[in-house]
């Protein structure tokens, strides 16, 4: 199983998601065929419904492929650099996701990075072109849910870096900082 927000999630997602297409297709005709087969070439048989009802899990399948198909993978070089911004900082128990393509009931939105711990959120908008201010707003809002958790959306590779280096601990309770992380986690396409 591909890990949430780990270095190569969309890319390994986008791979999965095209094989299971596939595979999908692939069982929905072998199960027409095998009715055809055993019916005297007659469409009106279980077969035929079976292959129908194979449409839904394709359907499932090719939505979230559709969702993911216009972002990539952030590259191994930028990867290093997050983690050695990350080191550089000291501090325990951050964590840093990758490749987030996150939906609300109104936007899918992508995001290149997030550290998350010491009561921060730090995330690096990924494509050009986004609605930084909904990002912000629908982010922190879903993050204050949760926590009492300090919330940056930044659009510079640059400043997301210097950011998470000067980054200070907040305290913030154990169970406070878990449900905050599971909510993020839980957004990831």
């Amino acid at each position: 199983m591909i890990e949430k927000g780990s270095f190569g999630y969309i890319n390994k997602k986008k791979k999965r998601k095209i094989i299971m297409v596939v595979v999908i297709i692939l069982i929905a005709l072998a199960i027409f065929a095998v009715g055809l087969l055993l019916n005297k070439m007659s469409r009106a048989n279980i077969f035929t419904v079976l292959a129908i009802l194979c449409v839904l899990p394709w359907a499932k399948q090719l939505v979230a492929l559709i969702v993911l198909f216009p972002y990539h993978s952030v590259s191994s070089e930028r990867y290093e650099r997050a983690l050695n911004s990350i080191e550089v900082n000291g501090m325990q128990d951050l964590k840093l996701y990758t490749d987030l393509v996150i939906t609300s009931p109104d936007k899918v939105m992508n995001l290149d990075f997030a550290v998350v711990g010491a009561g921060h959120v730090i995330a690096l908008v990924g494509k050009s072109g986004q609605d930084v201010s909904y990002i912000r707003e629908y982010l922190t809002n879903g993050v204050h849910q949760w926590g009492d958790f300090q919330v940056q959306i930044v659009t510079s590779e640059k400043l997301f870096l210097k950011e998470v280096e000067r980054m200070q601990l907040r305290q913030v309770s154990e169970e406070d900082a878990e449900r905050v992380d599971s909510y993020l986690r839980s957004l990831i396409v």
